[in-house]
């Protein structure tokens, strides 16, 4: 078939290319074009094809190779020089501590802090033959059948001693306030006695109980012991305490804490004590003792001096000798006035080496009898200077009954010498 043979093929279909007014088309008119276009068409298509697989190919192995350069520059920048290939295997997937480096939680103070707690549980256990309950109990009569049931108020006590007939429990004197017909202590082991009051003290919101042995069981008062006082001048600012009573809202509970700041002196009727404040809070009717780290009694809970949001104690060594009088029942000497300490300050500028000033003076107090004033500085009781509370207290339990001192003292710019009369009570 001749190549210039004219084509029907397309006789009846319009070209897309008119250039006519209709009558001819051009694939009409130049069939043997599109004959041969066809072919060189197709090539140039395939030139196309391959030149992308070509340029895809090229680009592909020019991206690895650059990767290939980068990741052996950012791994030769982090490892140094070492080209030793790391193999990484199950058991290199469980974490574990380089070595020569210390693990980053020290046992060790997991074992000092067990420690500690360990010292407060045995703490706290050796007191429990120290610790009382005590129920205060009315007894209400049925109108109709004539029968007593019991009410009673529990409340902690702890066993400061013994008489060689009787146990003295140590209790807050405000828990005995209010009515009831019968005190009634239960001891460690179970055994129940009937107390009696010794002696109260509304100052130091203390009160004194006592059961006797006759009450008891022998296998009762084994399990009974007195606490062990100890030394409080060594409880300083941080010194570590234990406190076990009524100390954590609950009868026979037990907290641990530090002392937090320096000794506060506070002024009590004709005498002077000591507090120590911790960091374990305080909860309503707080009784009990905190203990230094021998286990022994270093101050009592009370809380009888005003207000505050922490735990305080009055150090043992400040209350030892009203504590001894009130276990005793012993009479003490009365001066009838309340008393402070002077500081160096005030001293100098008073030009006085020492002394201790009236506060407040009762009516009917051998004070009062003396003469005494409010803002009177005494000076000397007999031959000793006077430079604390505590020291004016400490000589005035050196007096009898009836005994007479003489008492140096400065009122305004003037100083006096007067008797006073010791009278106990």
């Amino acid at each position: 078939m001749s190549i210039f043979k004219k084509s029907t093929d397309n006789k009846n279909k319009k070209s897309l290319f008119d250039l006519s007014d209709g009558k001819y088309g051009a694939a009409d008119s130049y069939g043997f074009i599109n004959e041969e276009q066809t072919p060189q068409n197709r090539s140039i298509k395939r030139r196309k094809i391959l030149t992308m697989i070509l340029t895809v190919a090229f680009g592909a192995v020019l991206f690895g190779v650059i990767s290939s350069a980068v990741f052996k520059f950012t791994s030769d920048l982090l490892n140094g020089d070492d080209k030793t290939p790391v193999t990484v295997g199950t058991s290199d997937m469980t974490p574990r501590p380089t070595q020569g480096e210390d693990p980053v939680i020290d046992p060790s103070a997991f074992k000092a802090l067990e420690s500690l707690y360990d010292g407060v549980r045995a703490t706290a256990s050796s007191l429990r033959p120290c610790i009382a309950e005590i129920a205060a109990v009315n007894y209400v009569t049925d109108p109709v059948f004539g029968s007593k049931t019991a009410d009673s108020r529990v409340f902690l006590g702890v066993v400061f001693g013994d008489n060689r007939a009787e146990y003295l429990i140590l209790t807050r004197n405000d828990s005995l306030d209010g009515s009831y017909e019968d005190l009634q202590v239960t001891f460690n082991r179970g055994g129940t006695g009937a107390a009696r009051i010794v002696r109260r003290s509304e100052e130091i919101n203390l009160a004194v109980l006592a059961v006797s042995y006759k009450d008891m069981s022998d296998y009762d008062r084994q399990g009974i012991s007195p606490v062990s006082i100890g030394d409080s001048a060594d409880c300083d600012l941080g010194t570590a305490l234990v406190a076990v009573g009524f100390v954590n809202g609950r009868s026979r509970s037990a907290n641990v804490g530090f002392i937090t700041s320096e000794k506060e002196t506070v002024y009590i009727r004709d005498n002077s004590l000591e507090l120590m404040e911790t960091n374990m809070p305080l909860y309503d009717n707080a009784f009990g003792v905190t203990l230094s780290a021998d286990g022994k009694v270093v101050g009592i809970i009370t809380e009888a001096f005003g207000e505050s949001s922490c735990l305080r104690a009055i150090t043992i060594n400040s209350i030892r000798n009203m504590l001894y009088d009130m276990l005793n029942d012993n009479k003490t000497v009365q001066f009838g006035a309340m008393l402070a300490d002077i500081n160096s300050a005030a001293r100098k500028k008073l030009g006085i080496k020492g002394g201790i000033q009236i506060t407040e003076v009762f009516d009917g107090t051998p004070a009062d009898a003396a003469g005494f004033r409010k803002g009177d500085i005494l000076l000397k009781l007999g031959d000793d200077d006077l430079y604390f509370v505590s020291t004016f207290n400490a000589l005035l339990r050196k007096c009898e009954a009836g005994d007479t001192v003489t008492i140096e003292y400065r009122r305004g710019e003037q100083v006096f010498k007067t008797e006073l009369t010791i009278r106990m009570e």
